[in-house]
């Protein structure tokens, strides 16, 4: 099994940063066995999400998004920190999500100018799980001081966010086959866990 791994690049704001902390998160993914898909929401038009909206929700952008999430098993997800808290772009990519996240895994990975990159990590694993999916507990940030670009990441950065892409890859294989298999019980009841409120 290849897990189908989506990397998430959460800006639509030029960041070489966070693209190359996503970049090297996908090469270790790919090397871990994972089918690998990177989603840049910079070479998107993302509308503001509106609950309802039965014209918006057939946006090529929008079903762009929300098909390549419902095809992943896991996800890498990146964002700058701004003001304590994830992007905007990349929260409205989570208010199009429900059902395509729940059951599967992501790690996520920050950018951030002078913090630690804690506020937006929180966010966004706080995010992923309000949609019943699991995170690593397992993060990395990159602060001023660790990398500029990608040439100049330090040795401790790089290894935490290549031990990201291979756990996404790990546990994908593991946490959505078990997901389904519960899914497909939800007639039982309560038995079937979180996974039988999901039963299509």
């Amino acid at each position: 099994m290849s897990p189908r791994i989506l990397v998430i690049v959460g800006s639509q704001r030029p960041e070489p940063r966070l693209r190359a902390l996503a970049g090297v998160a996908a090469r270790s993914a790919t090397d871990a066995g994972g089918d690998v898909e990177l989603l840049d929401l910079a070479s998107l038009t993302l509308p503001v999400m509106l609950v309802g909206d039965a014209a918006q929700a057939v946006l090529p952008a929008v079903t762009r998004v929300r098909q390549a999430a419902d095809a992943a098993d896991g996800f890498i997800i990146t964002t700058p920190e701004y003001h304590g808290s994830m992007s905007g772009a990349l929260k409205n990519w989570f208010d199009f999500m429900y059902e395509e996240l729940a059951g599967k895994v992501a790690g996520v990975l920050a950018t951030t100018g002078g913090g630690s990159g804690d506020m937006s990590i929180g966010a966004v694993k706080t995010s992923f799980q309000w949609c019943h999916g699991f995170v690593l507990p397992f993060h990395a940030a990159a602060t001023g001081s660790s990398m500029v670009d990608e040439a100049s990441m330090s040795p401790q950065l790089r290894e935490r966010v290549e031990r990201i892409g291979h756990d996404v890859v790990r546990y994908a294989r593991v946490l959505r086959p078990a997901f389904e298999e519960a899914r497909g019980r939800a007639a039982e009841g309560s038995s079937s866990g979180f996974a039988g409120e999901h039963a299509k």
